[in-house]
């Protein structure tokens, strides 16, 4: 007997879905549930801030100031539910020279810390609290044969939680955050995962 599709039953899901899409549009945002979209709409209308259309990266610019952001998020559970200990902060599949160039040149990074859906935590970090990091992917592009990006470099959680300035603390969350701040030198392996309680 073949499945027998209910349309019915994911209405009220897609209704949903169509309310918080509409809302991403309105911030230039395209697939709100791709890539992080959820989170980078909560991260604009929470800081007022202008995502760029067209624009290749998260950039977000305050419309009152000017000063342009690099937008990240970082999720504390993993796709099988695991608790990430120590989540590197991805930046972006192919940080060339270019991409360097545009990080020291915004105002600063705001880096949204999430369990699952929730925000636990959100820092501004400035962009030169990251040089260290930019010298380093230069010296790679520069040094090593052949190698003209480098995908998808990580910034360490233990820098992010100990150079930004705290703009949204949810204290339901610390006991997640002090695991991987406790972590500053290794980097997390699936078997350092506990497995949590889902809600």
């Amino acid at each position: 007997m073949a499945l027998q599709p209910k349309p019915n039953e994911i209405v009220h899901l897609l209704d949903l879905a169509k309310q918080i899409q509409v809302e991403a549009n309105k911030q230039n945002i395209i697939h709100v549930f791709d890539d992080g979209g959820y989170r980078e709409l909560l991260l604009v209308k929470m800081f007022g801030l202008t995502k760029v259309p067209g624009r290749h990266g998260d950039d977000g610019i305050d419309p009152v100031t000017g000063n342009q952001y690099e937008l990240k998020t970082v999720n504390l559970v993993d796709t099988s539910g695991n608790l990430r200990l120590n989540p590197g902060i991805t930046t972006c599949h192919h940080v060339n020279h270019e991409i360097i160039d545009r990080y020291r040149k915004v105002s600063g990074f705001l880096i949204g810390i999430f369990y699952i859906n929730d925000p636990a935590r959100i820092y501004e970090i400035p962009s030169s609290a990251f040089e260290p990091y930019y010298s380093r992917w230069e010296h790679r592009l520069n040094t090593e044969e052949g190698l003209n990006h480098i995908n998808n470099p990580k910034i360490r959680f233990g820098d992010v939680l100990n150079s930004g300035i705290l703009h949204y603390h949810n204290p339901i969350y610390d006991q997640f955050i002090e695991v991987g701040k406790n972590q500053k030198t290794r980097s997390w392996k699936k078997g350092d995962s506990a497995q949590l309680e889902l809600f």
